[in-house]
């Protein structure tokens, strides 16, 4: 059903409504009002549904440093004008009122130049509004796989299986499962603080999910980590986080020397090291034994298992 309202919409989007060989009753409402743009004051617009995108100026297309950052967006609006429309909604509360589905970017652009934003209006249940939502990131394809992860745990709500998820947000169910498995392990808080670390992927985002679940990472120990790192982009950050939980949760070596020429170190096992000499040569000859008599005092004095 999913699979089929998305193909529905992008058809109709696309200027091909006639193609659809479903029919979904809500579309007719929006196919009457594809060219219902209108200049709206952006003040007279509300957040809506799940986030995608997680910092204006940040993605994997555009990085902080890049040319396509907010600011020469809104640059951009204030020296030609708007060019693409951006999506909303009648609310439900007020008459007046309006939520926007996508072009969030544009919208406070408009809101700081302090003019009107061209807007699509159109009469979309929560569904349809989601889908929109996923034909416009597909479009983009700028998420990252962490804003991905956040909009598909956004959007779980409305839909009962992994499949339908993914025929959603234009993935592989796999894919979906994967994404799940990232927002279950890391604390949201966590997640934030690192950003949308937009040239990370998976294997990034999968150690720091080992991290939580086989590694003893903890929420607190992790955002006083972040809060603590100073300026770093968010791909840094993520790195940084990586590096302090995986490192520290490694056994660490001990070492000590009982007498001289003699290095024992602890960590995963017992190493010992004996400097060369005439003591090295007698415990050469004399190590197994001694290690039988060691192993018997072992088991005489522990009760745990060998």
């Amino acid at each position: 059903m999913a699979r089929n309202r998305l193909n529905a919409y992008d058809a109709l989007a696309a200027g091909q409504g006639a193609k659809s060989q479903t029919h979904f009753p809500v579309l007719d409402v929006l196919e009457s009002s594809l060219s219902a743009i209108r200049d709206i004051d952006p003040t007279l617009i509300d957040e809506w549904g799940p986030t995608d995108r997680m910092d204006e100026g940040e993605t994997a297309v555009s990085p902080a440093a890049g040319d396509n950052t907010f600011e020469s967006l809104k640059d951009n609006i204030a020296a030609i004008g708007q060019q693409v429309p951006v999506l909303v909604r009648p609310s439900a509360k007020s008459k007046e009122r309006f939520e926007i589905i996508f072009g969030r970017r544009r919208l406070r652009a408009c809101r700081e130049l302090g003019i009107a934003v061209k807007a699509n209006v159109q009469a979309l249940d929560d569904q349809t509004a989601l889908l929109a939502k996923a034909v416009e990131n597909a479009n983009r394809r700028d998420l990252s796989f962490y804003e991905k992860a956040l909009f598909a745990d956004g959007i779980a709500k409305q839909y009962s299986t992994a499949t339908e998820i993914g025929d959603a947000i234009g993935v592989s169910r796999h894919t979906v499962q994967h994404l799940k498995k990232v927002t279950s392990a890391v604390p949201k808080e966590v997640g934030y603080l690192i950003g949308p670390a937009p040239n990370r992927g998976r294997r990034q985002w999968f150690q720091l999910v080992d991290a939580f679940t086989n590694g003893g990472a903890t929420k607190q120990r992790a955002t006083a980590f972040l809060e603590g790192v100073g300026e770093l982009s968010s791909d840094e950050r993520l790195d940084a986080l990586i590096s302090e939980l995986t490192e520290k949760s490694k056994p660490q070596s001990a070492s000590r020397e009982p007498i001289k020429g003699v290095t024992i170190k602890a960590g995963q096992g017992v190493a010992i090291k004996v400097a060369k000499g005439p003591f090295a040569d007698w415990l050469n000859s004399n190590l197994d034994d001694l290690l039988k008599d060691a192993h018997k005092q072992f088991k005489a004095t522990s009760k745990t298992e060998d």
